[in-house]
This record gives structure tokens, C-alpha cells and sequence, in this order.
């Protein structure tokens, strides 16, 4: 973290004491990452998987559940992964590697863990689809940057359990935007917050742009360096995130629900959008139980 960064944090103290409290990224764990962030064989992720003790019993627990409705008890990684789906298990994998640097923490009973996962994971799957249609800068990113954008409300509820809650007692009597309350009451936001641990944790900047900014896309361009032609992930996030929380999908439960869904086109460039909702109705089918 460079020294503006870290003077600019100090001159707010509960953001500071949050990010030091910021659990590191083991070594192992940015390998995860980074091959559940690609495409990869059965044998690579389950020789990965299993040398993390809580994700692999996730695993096995996923497959031998009643979601999958196996008689028969699964008790190999390969054979787990194999039966659920190499696709289902990247996904599930990444988001408890994610929810389990965090598990020493308690949030508060305000917060859902299922629904943060789900609407993280949500994200990142119609990020990777967009972004799978559309000349999208660094779209080998897309996953993460969809699932991450928003740890910085992990990072809030788990680290200053009290501050979320008053931040969501000052948005239930204002009725503002959910950012402008965590700067009234933190002189930060969760999408800046999420842009410094992922900057901390040494992931690509691709990533971290996409969180800073999936909020306020418009302000990205000069911090992206987007080339001409293509678009930054910022603003695929952004519709992604949009869409999703439309679903219901959303960290917390939705006051009230558009009556138009956001839009998913992007101007100058043209997106199958019948195709993309098919394939993420499709994906979500097989891992929306799992966050329940």
C-alpha cells in the first residue's frame, strides 16, 4: 500500500483499524484463486483443493447434500468435483475461500453471510457471461471482479459491527443511497474499501479498479487505462450488480424492486442479451441452493 494511501486511511481511524484487521492471503490461497479464476482440469482442482482442510470439507459436504440428492456418500475430492460439476464447484469454491479468511470475525445479526455470498457469486457469474459477449479489458478477471466488488461490506459488518448497523439505521430514516451513509458515518465507502483489500491482497488491478468504481463507472476511464474499443470491467460490474440486486439477489433484502429490470446493453457495442439471461438462469439453477 503506497504512503498516500495509508496517511489518507489514518485520518480515518475505523477505516484504518479495518483494513490492518484485514485476514492475509495465504500463498496457497492466491493459487486457488488464480486457477479457480480460469478454466481447469478435475485433477488440478481437487490436487489445490485438498490441501485446504475447510474448503475441502465444503466440497464433500456440497456433494454428498441433499441438493444433489446422492445415495450413495462421496468421499473423494475428484469424484465430488466431478459429480457436481467442475463449473458449480470453481464458483462455490471461490466464494467459501473468500467467507472463510473471515470466519475467526462475528457480523452482526443484520448481516446474512448466505445472501452475500449468493449476490457475490451472482455477480461474478453474469460479470464472466457479459464479459464472455463484449471486447471487455482483462476478461480472464471477470469472475473475481464480479464476486469481490463488494467485500468491503464484509469487511464493514465483520470488523465494525456496530458502525454497519448505524449506517443502515441512518439509510432506513434518510432513504439515500446506501455509500452516501457509510461516508457519513465511516468518511469511506465499501467500494473503496473493497478497492484497498484487494490491493492488499495483491490481486490484479483489473480487480480493484472494478470495485473502486462499480459504483460510479463514469469516473473510471483515467484510473482503467481502458484501450479504445473495448470496455473497462468497471462498468460490466456495475450492470452485472444492477441486474442482480433486480433479481433479489441483493446483500440485503430489497425495499422495493424496480419495475423495469436495469439494462444490460452497453452503448456502441451489441450484447445477446436473451442468450446471456439464458445461461445465467441456466447457471444460477445449479448454484443458488447452495447459499441457503
Amino acid at each position: 500500500m503506497d504512503s498516500l494511501t495509508t496517511l489518507s486511511l489514518h485520518s480515518r481511524p475505523d477505516s484504518f483499524q479495518t483494513l490492518m484487521r484485514l485476514p492475509k492471503i495465504s500463498p496457497m490461497t492466491v493459487r486457488l484463486l488464480s486457477m479457480l479464476a480460469r478454466d481447469c482440469s478435475v485433477p488440478e482442482l481437487a490436487a489445490l483443493v485438498e490441501k485446504d482442510a475447510p474448503l475441502s470439507a465444503g466440497v464433500l459436504q456440497l456433494a454428498n447434500s441433499a441438493v444433489f440428492a446422492r445415495v450413495q456418500p462421496i468421499h473423494s475430492l475428484q469424484h465430488a468435483i466431478s459429480m457436481v460439476g467442475l463449473g458449480t464447484i470453481r464458483k462455490f469454491a471461490l466464494a467459501v475461500s473468500i467467507s472463510n479468511l473471515f470466519s475467526r470475525f462475528k457480523a452482526p445479526a443484520t448481516f446474512s453471510l448466505n445472501r452475500f455470498n449468493a449476490h457475490s457469486v451472482a455477480t461474478g457469474v453474469l460479470t464472466e457471461l457479459l464479459s464472455a459477449e463484449l471486447p471487455v479489458e482483462s476478461p480472464e478477471e471477470a469472475f473475481l471482479a464480479g464476486m469481490l466488488h463488494d467485500v468491503g461490506k464484509l469487511l464493514i459488518a465483520t470488523n465494525l459491527p456496530k458502525k454497519y448497523d448505524e449506517i443502515l439505521e441512518l439509510n432506513a430514516v434518510l432513504q439515500v443511497p446506501l455509500l452516501q451513509c457509510e461516508r457519513e458515518i465511516l468518511k469511506i465507502d465499501h467500494a473503496e474499501l473493497s478497492a484497498l483489500a484487494i490491493e492488499r491482497w495483491d490481486l490484479a488491478p483489473a480487480i480493484r479498479h472494478a470495485a473502486r468504481f462499480h459504483h460510479e463507472p463514469e469516473r473510471a476511464s483515467a484510473d482503467e487505462k481502458v484501450p479504445r474499443g473495448r470496455l473497462g470491467l468497471s462498468l460490466v460490474v456495475h450492470r452485472a450488480d444492477a441486474f442482480v440486486n433486480y433479481c433479489g439477489l441483493s446483500v440485503l433484502p430489497p425495499a422495493l424492486t424496480p419495475a423495469e429490470p436495469p439494462s444490460l446493453e452497453f452503448e456502441g457495442f451489441s450484447v445477446p442479451v436473451d442468450r446471456v439471461l439464458t445461461r445465467f438462469e441456466k447457471e444460477w439453477k445449479d448454484l443458488g441452493n447452495l447459499f441457503h
